[in-house]
Formats: structure tokens, C-alpha cells, sequence
């Protein structure tokens, strides 16, 4: 459960890494900016929220299990195949919900678009 979190944080910055290095590939080095802003950080907050939800849940269904009698390792197992449908869910939940914002166009479309870009 320690590890889910900071291996979030390292993937979300990974993101911005790419996003970066892939963008000054194609656009001048003085429109390429440095994704600290904050939607960056408010996206890293609820990233950390749900990375400890869900290794909290897939503990706890891992710990039903064994206490029901499994061995550790199959325990371990179903509670993480049990927890990944909800998991992939939410996550293409989010993904799709951010198209409309990320295809915003009008005033005050930039904020939005910025918001949904990974």
C-alpha cells in the first residue's frame, strides 16, 4: 500500500516529463512551459487520493481473503483482480469526462483545456 503512492507520483510526473519533451519537439522553446501550475498540483492531490484508496481497498479485500483461509499470494491476487474493473471504470470515467474540456472552444476555453490535458 506505501508503494502505490509514490509510484502515482513518479508516473504523473513521468507525464509532464514527456508532455514536455514531445511538445518542444514541435512548438519554439518560448511556448513550451514547465507544468508546475496549479491544476498540476491539484491533479497530484486526488492522483495520491485515489492511488491510497484503491491500495487500501485491495488490502482489505486481499486481508478477507486470506482470512478466509487462502495463501497470502492468492489472497494478494484476487484482491487486486477483484479491485481492477472498479479501477479501470473510474479511470476511463475521468479520461472521457475530460474530452468536452479538453475540445473546448469560446470564452474562457484555455482554462479548460489546460485542465484536461494530462
Amino acid at each position: 500500500m506505501l508503494l502505490s503512492t509514490p509510484i502515482a507520483v513518479f508516473g504523473a510526473f513521468a507525464v509532464l516529463w514527456l508532455r514536455r519533451t514531445v511538445l518542444s519537439a514541435f512548438l519554439p522553446s518560448y511556448m513550451v512551459q514547465i507544468e508546475g501550475d496549479v491544476y498540476s498540483q491539484i491533479g497530484l492531490v486526488m492522483l495520491i487520493g485515489l492511488a491510497a484508496k484503491n491500495a487500501i481497498l485491495i488490502v482489505e479485500f486481499a486481508k478477507e481473503e486470506y482470512e478466509n483461509g487462502k495463501p497470502l499470494v492468492d489472497a494478494a491476487l484476487e484482491g487486486a483482480r477483484l479491485r481492477l474493473r472498479p479501477i479501470l471504470m473510474t479511470s476511463f470515467a475521468f479520461i472521457l469526462g475530460t474530452v468536452p474540456l479538453w475540445t473546448a472552444t469560446g470564452a474562457g476555453s484555455v482554462a479548460r483545456q489546460i485542465m484536461a490535458r494530462p
